[in-house]
């Protein structure tokens, strides 16, 4: 029996064994999903191995052989991979900790920016508001003067009142 590996023209792969006739296949074959006849390329891979110019799969020893390889390199390839992994986050770290850096330093900067706006403000509203207070305190003050003046000038008029009314009676005995 010789094994016969087909490459189709619609892509699919098929594989089977064959015992030839004279050298050639011995039933026809087909593709099985575009089932375009294979009997061609068949014949031609069998004149191949039959006249030595190529070699037919290899046994399945050779597979199983293959098999394990794939299977101590697996963990190789794994440990490969997570070190890569690690690396790149690594190198990611370091990116997003040069970003915070610099995000800290721009918070310091405006930090310091809005206390240089905000001291002289808050230095004007104190002022402001010991302003207002003394401003109140002499309108509390006039105010006060103002009720004194008010009260004399009140008390003078009534005086007055009092010699005008005494003047103006007049005395009929």
């Amino acid at each position: 029996m010789i094994p016969v590996k087909i490459y189709c023209v619609c892509g699919q792969k098929y594989a089977f064994e064959v015992q030839p006739h004279d050298g050639r296949m011995p039933v026809p074959v087909a593709c099985p999903v575009c089932k375009r006849d294979g009997t061609a390329d068949a014949n031609q891979l069998l004149a191949k191995i039959l006249n030595g110019k190529t070699q037919p799969l290899p046994p399945p020893s050779v597979n199983s052989l293959l098999n394990s390889v794939q299977s101590s390199l697996a963990p190789h390839l794994v440990d490969a991979l997570k070190d890569a992994v690690v690396q790149e986050l690594a190198a990611q770290r370091r990116e997003l900790l040069v970003a915070q850096q610099a995000a800290a330093a721009e918070l310091t900067e405006l930090a310091r920016r809005l206390e240089a706006v905000q001291t002289p403000l808050l230095e004007r509203l104190r002022a402001y508001e010991q302003r207002v207070s003394e401003l109140e305190k002499d309108l509390a003050d006039q105010s006060k003067e103002n009720r004194e003046l008010l009260k004399l000038k009140i008390d003078l008029l009534r005086e007055k009142i009092e010699i005008e009314r005494g003047a103006s009676r007049v005395n009929f005995n």
